[in-house]
């Protein structure tokens, strides 16, 4: 509960002090002057206080007139402003009673500096009062102790939960995403039904968010429970790709490709057990356990730095061999390479024919969404003679089929086509990765057999005392070759059980969402949001809505707005049926916080709420209606340009309390 006991503005000049003070009781309070005298001024000096312009724009402008900052005029003449403060004294549900003072213009003190007084320092004259300062309208301040809004939700009685941003980070529901249901200020704050909700804080579906926690609905933590896991969710999807992406790209480094792999972490329920194979000169391809043991005998059988002399004609034979085996190899590249441009441009195929199944595709769709409206003049294919199946060239006249398929017929044709061109596109995908794998490693072991080659010719040019360089280099070229496959081995073992361990975490994740269930509300849920719908439908047949018939009109249970056949309401309604929804609406959710537990601060701040010219009588209802509430415990502040006779009349018999300013006189006036 928040309640607004007075407020105070002093401006300072070369000549008097001018100012202001105001007093609020429960229940309806009017403040009546007339235009331009200031009365606004006395509203927005309450918003300031407490440091909500953000309300309004993401700005740091003071939302105070030039007479709180600039000059003021005195008696026909201008004054400039020395100095100047608002004070606003409060009470919370504990009558706990505390003056806020925040500087308008200061030499020496920043505006974005706010005093908090403990106690009544307006109505009554405290001395030596515990101050305490804290910051506002600025990073931190509903956060940290030392800022204001975290200390003012704390006086209010709110606890602010964290709410999922569009970046997927979280922050506070900061408190100027739910003071627009208790104040609505007069430039901006009548032109929509809903609360104007500021949208700069980049807080995903801020709108929901804020009626669910002024509500206290349940479905306000479900909701921010479901968005958490959500988030946490695509994060564990993005983690696990990024993996895979990084063993995949690991596997290419080391000519290995990797099968039975796992594409996300729904599938997986066991320890993943992928295969990583080795291609090998003669096409075939080896697990790397076996690839491992085949280069292990391959190092065993190399004799250990034999002398170059009597080694001479075995290195010969070796030279010989080496040299057929360039030439098998270079012949296998070239055979892999071709059959790595046919995978390549089988793939390439594919690809274009998926995509012109999808632009088809979506053009049955659109020609059937035209004939469901009832259009007569679609037209579905191009002026291309083209079979738009299998793009032939058709010649004039040809005639395709005496009994051709409906459009749904041939959407359903089309996206089968389609699935199994993606099918085709991602097997040829594949395909040729292994291709590129093979490749490689042809090419790598070319390279060997000409560093080998190098290596041998070295040693029958090399002293006869010598060790033999070919032998040493094929040595260090075998175990470099095992050492990096058993590495990446380590690394393969490593990742797949990170990756069994993230699809774990993945799937507890997936079974809270699905245990979290469809149904977004409960039993009390839907008692409150009842409420709010039958006091808004009340509400607009006592203040004669008549754009449509308020029985037509419910909240939805989605966006809690009011709609209309689905539709929000908006400008289908008229100019003063517009005021007339909106007093309704902001109304109603005071009132279910006369019923039920909410986090309705049970107060209202109008500012000029008769707009767009509504009938006097409606405008009547509506008092006498916050008249009623104010006595079941609302606070209502109204401030109106209506002649003070006619107010009188309006609320005569009904319990409130009239601050009035005498025709031509300012708010702000000498002291």
């Amino acid at each position: 509960m928040l309640r607004i006991r007075a407020v105070q503005l002093r401006v300072f000049t070369p000549g008097p002090l001018c100012g202001v003070d105001v007093f609020f009781r429960n229940g309806l309070n009017i403040l009546r002057a007339d235009n331009s005298s200031g009365k606004s001024t006395c509203l927005q000096a309450v918003m300031y206080a407490l440091g909500l312009e953000g309300m309004l724009s993401p700005k740091r402008e003071i939302p105070l007139p030039h007479a709180m900052t600039d000059e003021i005029e005195v008696d026909g003449s201008a004054l400039p402003v020395d100095r100047s403060f608002v004070r606003l004294e409060i009470e919370n549900s504990l009558g706990e009673v505390i003056t806020v003072h925040r500087i308008v213009k200061a030499e020496d003190i920043d505006p974005r500096l706010i005093t908090v007084i403990r106690g009544p320092a307006i109505t009554e004259n405290m001395a030596g009062q515990d101050r305490r300062d804290y910051f506002v309208r600025m990073p931190g301040s509903a956060q940290r102790r030392a800022g204001f809004h975290h200390f003012l939700a704390d006086f209010v009685g709110w606890n602010l939960p964290r709410v999922t941003k569009t970046d997927g980070s979280e922050a506070p529901l900061y408190v100027e995403c739910l003071f627009p249901y208790s104040f609505v200020e007069q430039k901006q704050g009548w032109l929509s039904v809903q609360p104007r909700i500021p949208a700069y804080y980049q807080i995903r579906d801020v709108a929901r968010r804020s009626a669910e926690f002024i509500l206290g609905l349940d479905a306000y933590n479900l909701a921010l429970r479901r968005q958490r896991l959500e988030y946490a969710r695509a994060l564990a999807e993005s983690e696990w790709k990024q993996r895979v992406r990084t063993l995949e790209s690991e596997a290419s480094a080391e000519s290995v490709v990797l099968s039975n792999l796992p594409t996300g972490p729904l599938a997986v329920r066991e320890p993943i057990l992928a295969q990583a194979l080795v291609a090998q000169t003669d096409g075939t391809w080896l697990s790397v356990a076996a690839e491992v043991a085949r280069l292990a005998d391959i190092l065993e059988s190399i004799e250990i730095v034999p002398a170059t002399g009597p080694a001479v004609r075995n290195l010969e034979a070796q030279l010989s061999a080496a040299q057929d085996q360039l030439t098998v190899s270079g012949a296998a590249i070239v055979d892999a390479v071709a059959e790595y441009d046919a995978a390549q441009a089988r793939a390439d195929h594919l690809r274009e024919r998926a995509g012109a199944l999808e632009e088809d595709l979506q053009r049955h769709k659109d020609a059937a969404l035209l004939a469901r409206l009832g259009s007569r003049h679609s037209t579905l294919l191009g002026n291309e003679p083209h079979c738009p199946t299998c793009n032939q060239f058709l010649p004039d006249g040809f005639d395709i089929t005496t009994t051709p398929m409906s459009a749904d017929d041939n959407i359903r044709f089309i996206e089968q086509e389609l699935f199994t061109f993606r099918n085709m596109l991602s097997d040829s995908v594949r395909r040729r990765e292994v291709q590129a794998a093979r490749v490689h490693r042809l090419r790598e072991d070319s390279n060997a057999i000409r560093s080998q080659i190098r290596s041998i010719k070295d040693s029958l040019v090399s002293p006869s005392a010598m060790p033999s360089i070919a032998t040493i280099a094929q040595r260090i070229r075998v175990e470099e070759q095992i050492g990096a496959l058993r590495k990446f081995t380590d690394q393969m073992d490593t990742v797949l059980a990170e990756l069994f361990d993230r699809a774990q975490s993945w799937r507890q994740i997936d079974d809270e969402l699905k245990s979290l269930g469809s149904d977004p509300l409960s039993i009390t849920d839907r008692e409150k949001i009842g409420y709010v719908d039958e006091s808004f439908r009340d509400q607009l047949h006592a203040y004669n809505f008549s754009s449509m018939s308020p029985e037509n009109i419910t909240i939805s249970e989605d966006t809690y707005k009011p709609v209309h056949e689905g539709f929000d309401l908006g400008f289908d309604l008229s100019a003063s049926d517009m005021i007339r929804a909106m007093w309704a609406y902001l109304l109603s959710f005071a009132e279910v916080g006369l019923k039920h537990a909410t986090n309705h601060p049970g107060l209202l701040v109008l500012d000029e709420p008769r707009q767009q010219e509504v009938h006097r009588s409606d405008f009547a209802t509506f008092l006498e209606r916050l008249a009623r509430d104010g006595t079941d415990g609302l606070q209502v502040i109204v401030a109106t340009s209506e002649e003070h006779d006619s107010l009188n009349m309006m609320l005569n018999g009904t319990p409130h309390n009239m601050i009035s300013l005498d025709p031509g006189s300012k708010v702000l006036r000498p002291l």
